[in-house]
C-alpha cells in the first residue's frame, strides 16, 4: 500500500501475481510474472506477493482442486488419481517416484494447467478492481491524516 507506484501498476502487478499463482508450474510462477508484468506495467514485486496464493501450505489440496476441476473440463479421458497420490506426488523430490507416473503425470499436468488458466484468468479480473479500490482508499485516507497532522502542527 505505500510502496511509490500508481495504483494501476500495483494492481495490475497482484492480478498477474493471482494468475501466475493459479498455473501448476511453482518453481516458474515468479519469472512468469515478471515476465506478463513488463508490458502490461504491473508491479512485479506485488506480482510476486500474488503468486503466494499457491504456497506450501495449500499446495496439495489447491493443485488437487486444479486437477479435479481440469478433469470434469476435458473431454479426454484423464487418469484417476487420489489425494494421497497427489500429496505424495507432490512431496518427494524423487525423480524415479516422478518417472513412475509418467504418461499419467503428464496427462495430470496438462488439465492442471487448463484447469489453472481457465480459473486464474477470471480470479484476477476482480482482483485488480478490488485491489486498485483498496490502494486508492488507503492513499487517500493515508493523505488526509497526513494533512490533518500537518494542520494540527501549524
Amino acid at each position: 500500500m505505500r510502496m511509490n507506484a500508481t495504483p494501476h501498476s500495483v494492481s495490475m502487478g497482484m492480478a498477474v501475481g493471482i494468475f501466475a499463482g493459479f498455473l501448476p508450474i511453482v518453481p516458474l510462477q515468479t519469472t512468469l510474472t515478471v515476465i506478463l508484468c513488463i508490458p502490461l506495467r504491473g508491479n512485479p514485486v506485488v506480482g510476486f506477493m500474488g503468486t503466494w496464493i499457491s504456497n506450501p501450505f495449500n499446495w496439495v489440496p489447491f493443485y488437487y482442486f486444479l486437477y479435479v476441476t481440469g478433469k470434469a473440463m476435458v473431454p479426454w479421458d484423464v487418469p484417476d488419481m487420489e489425494v494421497e497420490q497427489f500429496k505424495v506426488l507432490l512431496q518427494t523430490l524423487d525423480v524415479r517416484q516422478f518417472a513412475s507416473f509418467g504418461k499419467d503425470l503428464l496427462e495430470c499436468f496438462k488439465v492442471m494447467m487448463i484447469a489453472g488458466f481457465v480459473m486464474g484468468l477470471p480470479a484476477s479480473i476482480p482482483t485488480y478492481i478490488l485491489t486498485r479500490k483498496a490502494v486508492v482508499r488507503y492513499r487517500k485516507r493515508r493523505a488526509l491524516r497526513l494533512l490533518k497532522k500537518r494542520t494540527r502542527l501549524r
